[in-house]
């Protein structure tokens, strides 16, 4: 037979209840309190090893990318980047991220000044808001390297790759200078 437990007994075991109860929560709040006051990658990244699933991982894990995206916008390299995008492809930063990547190519292919670094650019971004610009900037180069040739056929694909601009008005000179040097009517 069940004896009645009394008044003074129920209320010990139940303040001994919660006590215990808040002592295991204490440990992960804690542990919050310090990455929160860390705030740093590596705080961060502690807590989310010791507490993947807890009440505050997805906190953790905002917090840890905007800790990662302070760190590419202070970096600015196409290094910390792309570490960033491979770490939070679908982020709340990513699309940012992505637009700096884009700059920094961009800026990347103008230091190159050659054929091969817009080229480059262009294979990455060929529908971009810079697209355009290196397309007109690459013609000079693209030029370069057949100016001294006699090969109508390569004035005439530069021209089809490359329309318009004082780069094309140079060919186009060019070409018709070869075609009445060679006989040849366009």
């Amino acid at each position: 037979m069940l004896k009645a437990v009394n008044p003074k007994s129920r209320l010990w075991i139940g303040l001994t209840l919660l006590a215990f109860m808040a002592a295991c929560g204490d440990a992960e709040q804690d542990a919050w309190q310090s990455a929160k006051m860390k705030r740093s990658a590596e705080g961060f990244e502690e807590f989310l090893q010791q507490y993947p699933q807890g009440p505050f991982a997805q906190q953790a894990r905002e917090a840890l990318e905007e800790v990662r995206f302070k760190q590419v916008q202070k970096d600015n390299t196409l290094k910390a980047v792309e570490e960033f995008l491979e770490l939070h492809p679908d982020g709340l930063h990513a699309e940012e991220v992505r637009r700096t990547q884009e700059l920094l190519h961009w800026v990347e292919a103008q230091r190159g000044k050659s054929l091969a670094a817009f080229e480059s650019f262009l294979k990455l971004y060929p529908e971009t808001r810079f697209a355009d610009e290196a397309r007109i900037k690459m013609a000079p180069f693209a030029l370069a390297e057949i100016v001294g040739s006699s090969d109508i056929k390569e004035y005439e694909d530069f021209l089809q790759r490359f329309p318009e601009g004082p780069a094309a008005d140079s060919a186009r000179k060019t070409l018709e200078s070869l075609r009445a040097d060679q006989g040849t009517a366009p």
